[in-house]
């Protein structure tokens, strides 16, 4: 029986650090769809093909890809010196000695190719279920010095938003890319990129990732409206400045956060942060100079 997908959280979160990249996405409402060879994890969105179908089935499929890639002639020399590279290195390539290996191996690696160009100019946004999680907040906020900005899921423009799931197979099945390519199923296609996008390995579950994955990678307005910010624990108070002020003119749609550890244990809490008193601040006054106006008042 298949698993019912996760329900879509209310909030979902981009842990950062303050950056430049970081102002923008709260000055200009930008975010950036990162490109999947980009990612710390090499295994994340680089899938495997494997066979699970007689090799007539396998050249089908290669055939029907390379036609409409290359055009019949290059099509046609491509397969030929498959073949005959198959012939050099194991004997025939239609018997069962390794020629046959080779020969198959051959062709998988031109689909594999292909699956990769297809999906390979997507962007990524990288999105958590939750803003208390202390790993996150070390190993992308920072170290606790960054933020944790908060997106209302309500009424997002993402193309495809879904969560990711952990300890899901990297194998994308040739049979699935025949009813896909050949057979023109909706349902194979939809398997197919959310084994490429959304599969990670069990370790990352802790993450509890959501994705937005956009047409293409690179810089983009925002799908979502920001609802709150978390400032990190050991985050600078000057920070906590900046965001405000950036942020003046929607204190009223956005709510400011400052974290702190709850009681004895290593769980994470959130306060609210006095806004009008962080406001209140200014731009201070070096001591150097604020002295002589002191002076003048006297």
């Amino acid at each position: 029986m298949a698993t019912e997908a996760p329900r879509l959280p209310r909030k979902l979160y981009k842990y950062k650090s303050f950056d430049v990249n970081t102002l923008r996405m709260l000055s200009e409402a930008e975010v950036y769809f990162a490109n999947p060879p980009q990612f710390n994890d090499p295994f994340d969105c680089s899938p495997t093909v494997r066979v699970d179908v007689e090799r007539s089935e396998v050249e089908r499929l290669w055939k029907h890809l390379r036609l409409k890639a290359v055009g019949r002639p290059q099509a046609v020399e491509e397969l030929m010196n498959h073949r005959y590279m198959a012939t050099e290195h194991g004997g025939r390539h239609d018997d069962d000695a390794s020629g046959t290996e080779i020969y198959v191996g051959r062709l998988v690696s031109g689909i594999d190719d292909h699956v990769c160009s297809h999906f390979g100019g997507r962007g990524v946004l990288s999105l958590a279920a939750r803003w208390d999680c202390p790993l996150m907040w070390s190993h992308y906020g920072n170290e606790h010095r960054g933020m944790c900005i908060e997106f209302d899921t309500n009424d997002h423009r993402c193309d495809r938003l879904e969560s990711v799931t952990y300890g899901a197979t990297r194998y994308l099945l040739v049979s699935d890319l025949v009813a896909w390519h050949l057979g023109k199923s909706d349902k194979a296609e939809q398997k197919i990129m959310r084994q490429f996008f959304f599969a990670k390995a069990p370790q990352w579950r802790y993450e509890k990732e959501w994705r937005a994955v956009a047409p293409a990678s690179g810089a983009d307005d925002a799908p979502f409206r920001i609802s709150a910010i978390h400032l990190g624990f050991r985050s600078d108070p000057a920070i906590a400045t900046a965001v405000v002020k950036v942020l003046a003119g929607a204190r009223d749609e956005i709510k400011f956060y400052g974290m702190w550890s709850k009681g004895d244990g290593f769980k994470l809490a959130r306060y609210p942060l006095d806004v009008d008193e962080i406001d209140a601040r200014g731009i201070r006054t070096s001591l150097k100079f604020a002295i002589d106006d002191f002076d003048v008042l006297q």
